[in-house]
């Protein structure tokens, strides 16, 4: 399941990042934000995936709120935050993912959210993807 999978990916990336100064943490990588600002954008989608993982254990669900990542970026201030900070929420943040992954029930794995037509098992996946596609940009 993805939960090994997110477990995988944490212990290849977290010292990886740890590594890189500080000092190269304000550097722009690959869009216009920062490695730290990028950083930024994995916590908020952890917080958002986070609610949608919990959600739809429990059924169907039409929508959830919208989510712009550049306003969350800007608005959760990661600019001004340390680097050993930003990467040590991002960490635990994903620590308490696998476990609620884990934590899903089979069953729980088909739910949908209707809006997107998507089941919960696709958004697992495409969240641990998605992730690492940012960490390749970052490290």
């Amino acid at each position: 399941m993805d939960a090994s999978r997110l477990a995988d990916a944490l212990q290849i990336w977290h010292p990886r990042l740890l590594i890189i100064p500080a000092s190269d943490a304000d550097a722009v990588v690959g869009s216009s934000w920062t490695r730290k600002q990028v950083m930024g954008h994995l916590i908020d989608s952890a917080a958002n995936n986070h609610q949608r993982f919990i959600r739809l254990q429990s059924g169907d669900l039409a929508n959830f709120p919208p989510y712009d990542p550049d306003i969350w970026v800007e608005r959760g201030v990661y600019a001004g935050n340390s680097w050993t900070n930003v990467v040590t929420l991002w960490h635990l943040y994903n620590v308490q993912l696998v476990h609620v992954i884990t934590g899903i029930r089979a069953e729980a794995l088909t739910n949908r959210w209707v809006d997107q037509n998507v089941d919960l098992a696709f958004l697992v996946h495409d969240y641990v993807d998605h992730m690492v596609g940012h960490l390749k940009e970052v490290a």
